[in-house]
């Protein structure tokens, strides 16, 4: 059976959930869409609301899925995140949030979480 990119990408950012679920983040929204671009997850840790790309890689003849989110994407997804913040009259410097990286590898179960990914 053949799944499309987009159908892929949603099967990871659910397995994604179920993960950081079990972490006990709390879940909020998924795939919000801006003009800037797209968040795959908004959880919440505690009082933390948390932003979380969820990459994959099969292999990493084209670089692995941590080192996927460059600048450019890391850029997108700050403007991304204060664009949905904005809708509750919120902004990145009076928020308690943080920016999380979920990446799978070759399989379900090679997942790596990396919390506060943009402070590193």
């Amino acid at each position: 059976m053949f799944f499309s990119k987009r159908d892929q990408g949603a099967s990871f950012e659910y397995q994604a959930r179920l993960f950081l679920e079990k972490q006990g983040l709390t879940f909020i929204a998924a795939n919000q869409h801006f003009k800037c671009g797209e968040l795959d997850l908004i959880m919440k840790d505690q009082a933390t609301i948390v932003f979380v790309e969820v990459r994959q890689r099969k292999n990493d003849d084209f670089g692995t899925a941590i080192e996927s989110v460059d600048y450019r994407k890391q850029t997108k997804w700050l403007n991304t995140a204060s664009a949905w913040l904005s809708q509750y009259d919120l902004s990145l410097e009076d928020t308690d949030c943080r920016f999380d990286l979920v990446a799978f590898g070759a399989s379900d179960n090679d997942v790596e979480w990396l919390p506060n990914f943009l402070d590193e």
